[in-house]
């Protein structure tokens, strides 16, 4: 296993235990989150700059939602970069509507192994009904 994919497996596994600092150890300081979810209406959705950014994006993400599975696949490496596909279920914690995520997540890693880019696209419909009233 690359030094890559196990920066983007520790990841997982601290995001799996609560533990956004552990995340934020493994970010560039310039670090820049995207999820493809729409800001308007998910909080968490849009761009996040910097590890304060993303710090802001987990906070958003874990007070409006409950996750109940979150299972990362398929993973594969082209040059700096780790790609795999997620399957994310879950809740809206105020409306409880369910939601149902699949989407590919692209982790870019600068010289040192931090993660500088991370980017979450695919079908987010689901993902923005469950916050809307």
């Amino acid at each position: 296993m690359s030094k890559n994919l196990a920066t983007v497996q520790h990841i997982y596994s601290c995001f799996a235990q609560g533990d956004v600092p552990g995340i934020l150890t493994q970010l560039a300081d310039n670090v820049t989150f995207f999820n493809g979810a729409d800001p308007q209406v998910a909080p968490s959705g849009g761009t996040f700059k910097g590890k304060d950014g993303v710090l802001q994006f987990f906070m958003a993400l874990g007070s409006t939602t409950q996750t109940i599975n979150f299972q990362p696949s398929n993973f594969k490496e082209e040059g700096n970069q780790v790609i795999n596909d997620v399957q994310h279920d879950g809740m809206n914690s105020s409306t409880g509507k369910s939601f149902s995520v699949k989407a590919s997540f692209v982790w870019t890693f600068n010289e040192a192994g931090q993660v500088i880019d991370w980017k979450g696209t695919g079908d987010f419909g689901s993902f923005n009904a469950a916050f809307m009233n």
